[in-house]
């Protein structure tokens, strides 16, 4: 046992989010890079093969995979794409079942049994963190010793299977090698966010935290539960260092679950950006409740220009009953401190939580709008595996638990006294009166430096139309 490849599986536009443009946005698989790095630093010939980004087809991928000759091939599935994974795991079964395949990821850690039981193509799961495990069940298979001695795996045993213990967090994440970043495509050609929300090129993303003390019923919490886990401050610089001057980058969205909670960190690191005065800047994730003035103030001058809060819900009713913890009056005080540092704020929001009624998304919708926001996201509540919600839903409202359709752009669950119907018309309805607004599109057309950012705007409009016209 000598080499391994990752595999991020294919997974289409249409699949992703129920239409066939997109506004060009690719995020890189920043857990394969991760893992990747870990096997490489452990001796493993490592390689990753991203078919998503490179548009292949289950069968280019399964003979992207088998051009290495692998021992081991891990792949890394989400909901909406686990089927698609198996399929390429089952082209591999028919030309060598000698090669040994695993899943990882969130989905299988929320439904290990579930899916192994679906899927025969995947002989091994590997459930929550998976740095430390990857290591350990490598050497296990090399030296053919005893699987069930590796924690963080589920194993097929004829018909049934054994969960081999769980498997502690990785306390320390300083202590893991730089991800394999070299080991994806081109990252400054492939990958970038939205360029409606990047204000440099080349752009990329970033996750430099684990987890998020939140209660959130929509959130799937089985990997990190609400312990949360960071990078230190100097250690991004590490992961930023390495995007700036090997890779060119000149712009980094954070994409933590919540990266302004660690905020001793995050003024350290604002500290660290500031004084190290390169030519970038960044956008976060973040909650209301964690931001003060003086925390954006230090965000703005290290550099951070845009921050994207889960505000959810313009009812307090709804936002009690999803346990978010936060309130109207907070999230209007975090808006407007936002605007007051100098920072363009931005809103996630979701229509059809449990508990709502036509009411409600109208006043999220007034919210929305009332808010002084930069961007909106709306997607429909959807149950993931591993959230509160994927186990309590019968309580709220009718729920199709069809995998391949919970991309959260398809309304898949519906809330007791309500409609499909409804729910797809007050969706487009606050799309329509948030983008199609004078201020809106002034704005977007005042961010246009290149021909790049107006051919990838004029997509990204065609995109919210098809979005906006789609059935289903």
């Amino acid at each position: 046992m000598k080499s391994i490849v990752f595999v991020s599986p294919p997974l289409t536009l249409r699949e992703r989010y129920g239409v066939d443009r997109q506004s060009g946005g690719e995020s890189m698989p920043l857990g394969l890079a991760f893992l990747a790095g870990v096997t490489r630093h452990a001796g493993y010939e490592t390689h990753i093969v991203d078919s998503e980004i490179l548009g292949l087809t289950p069968e280019e991928t399964c003979d992207a995979i088998m051009s290495y000759k692998p021992d081991v091939i891990g792949f890394t599935a989400v909901t909406i794409s686990v089927h698609n994974a198996a399929t390429v795991a089952r082209l591999i079964n028919n030309i060598d079942k000698k090669v040994i395949t695993l899943l990882g990821g969130h989905h299988i850690s929320a439904v290990p049994k579930e899916t192994m039981k679906l899927f025969p193509e995947f002989n091994i799961g590997v459930l929550g963190e998976g740095e430390t495990t990857i290591v350990e069940l490598l050497a296990t298979l090399k030296n053919s010793s005893n699987l069930k001695e590796v924690k963080g795996l589920v194993l097929r045993e004829g018909d049934s299977f054994l969960f081999t213990g769980k498997r502690e967090r990785v306390k320390d994440l300083d202590s893991l090698p730089l991800p394999a970043w070299d080991l994806l495509p081109k990252i400054s050609e492939h990958y970038c966010p939205p360029v409606h929300t990047v204000k440099k090129l080349p752009a990329s993303t970033l996750v430099t935290s684990r987890g998020c003390p939140g209660q959130c019923v929509f959130c799937a919490r089985i990997v990190y539960e609400n312990k949360g886990t960071y990078f230190s401050a100097g250690r991004v610089m590490d992961m930023v260092n390495d995007f700036y001057y090997n890779y060119g980058i000149r712009e980094i969205q954070f994409r933590d679950d919540n990266f302004t909670v660690f905020r001793k960190r995050l003024l350290e690191l604002c500290k660290k950006l500031k004084n190290a005065n390169l030519d970038l800047v960044w956008s976060s994730t973040g909650r209301v409740d964690t931001v003060t003035p003086e925390v954006l103030k230090a965000m703005k001058e290290a550099g951070c220009w845009q921050i994207w809060f889960g505000i959810e819900s313009g009812s307090q009713r709804i936002l009690d009953l999803t346990q978010k913890g936060t309130t109207i009056e907070g999230i209007r005080k975090a808006i407007k401190w936002t605007r007051e540092a100098g920072i363009k704020p931005c809103g996630f929001f979701i229509i059809g939580h449990p508990g709502e009624t036509k009411e409600s998304i109208q006043e999220t919708i007034k919210f929305g709008l009332d808010l002084d926001l930069a961007e909106i996201h709306a997607t429909f509540m959807t149950p993931f595996p591993g959230s509160d919600l994927y186990l309590t839903y019968e309580k709220y409202g009718i729920f199709e638990n069809d995998w391949k359709k919970l991309n959260g752009w398809t309304p898949m669950f519906v809330p007791h006294g309500l409609t499909r119907e409804e729910l797809k018309y007050y969706s487009n309805l606050f799309y329509r009166r948030f983008f199609f607004r004078p201020k809106v599109i002034i704005s977007y057309l005042l961010k246009i430096r290149s021909r790049k950012h107006l051919a990838v705007y004029l997509q990204g409009f065609w995109a919210l139309l098809s979005f906006l016209r789609k059935k289903e």
